[in-house]
């Protein structure tokens, strides 16, 4: 069971917030914002008020599963053991469950997450990736500003790519000099300003075609989900394997049944916690 759950990528670990919830109900999240800048203590030694706000997001897990039977004819004449992989294939089940419903997520686009308005979206032919598109994006990060106005001050830590541009993200990230063309008067410097600024997570999901939003030249920033998360999993009560029981069909069947089950809930949390470059016009 759990080599197969663990044969499906799961690149979205890295990317996301693993939580936890302890029912199937509607939870909220919570994140304090607000102003505790210091200010200077005047004669009479008198220390000012911080003020504190907060920011709401939803979660709820829900129930993922499925079962399958074997009759006691299926079993007898299985003689290459084929149905021995059965716990196996159930493990892959859930985690593609989970791929899914987190890749479907972010593609999908739910209530204009990431556009212009939020201040996380770019598009464009300029946005292809490239040293310039990265400089152009981690601008877009850095200028994203608490709900006072202030500076959100959490710069980007993963590059988030499809599979058709992982080299050239790893490329960017890892080699010290540039090779690049340039173009008429405009002159490329030597130097890779950005080796080794972010750690490249790359998903096959992101360039899926049945997914709607898949593309093979978008890419992202997102900030360690664990400071400021942009998308967040939650399992119930911490459980974030599947569970598979097997027993004796119904009496008045020969055979025996599989169950697979798995409890989990995807949500997007706040949009500062990642920007999307459409890496095309």
């Amino acid at each position: 069971l759990l080599e197969g759950y663990n044969y499906i990528e799961d690149a979205w670990r890295r990317i996301c917030k693993i939580a936890t919830v302890n029912d199937f109900k509607e939870h909220s999240r919570y994140r304090m914002t607000g102003s505790f800048k210091f200010e200077r203590v005047g004669s009479d030694g008198e220390l000012k008020h911080g003020k504190v706000a907060e920011q709401t997001f939803g979660q709820k897990a829900d129930t993922h599963g499925i079962m399958f039977a074997l009759t006691r004819q299926m079993i007898i004449n299985d003689d290459m053991g084929a149905f021995t992989d059965i716990p196996r294939q159930i493990g892959m089940g859930a985690a593609e469950a989970i791929a899914d419903a987190v890749w479907g997520l972010l593609l999908s686009n739910p209530n204009s997450f990431f556009a212009a308005g939020n201040k996380n979206y770019l598009a464009g032919a300029d946005t292809a990736l490239s040293v310039d598109a990265l400089t152009a994006a981690e601008i877009l990060f850095g200028e994203q500003t608490k709900p006072n106005g202030r500076p959100l001050g959490i710069g980007p830590r993963i590059l988030l790519v499809p599979i058709a541009l992982k080299v050239i993200a790893q490329q960017l990230m890892k080699s010290v000099d540039l090779n690049e063309t340039t173009t008429a008067n405009k002159a490329k410097p030597k130097s890779n300003p950005h080796v080794g600024k972010f750690d490249v997570v790359s998903s096959s999901f992101l360039s899926n075609a049945s997914f709607s939003g898949a593309s093979a030249k978008a890419w992202y920033l997102f900030a360690d989900p664990n400071r400021l998360p942009a998308l967040e999993v939650a399992f119930l009560n911490g459980v974030d394997r599947p569970t598979v029981e097997k027993t004796d069909a119904d009496f008045n069947t020969l055979g025996i049944q599989f169950r697979g089950y798995i409890d989990f809930g995807v949500r997007e949390q706040d949009h500062r916690g990642a920007a999307k470059f459409k890496g095309e016009a």
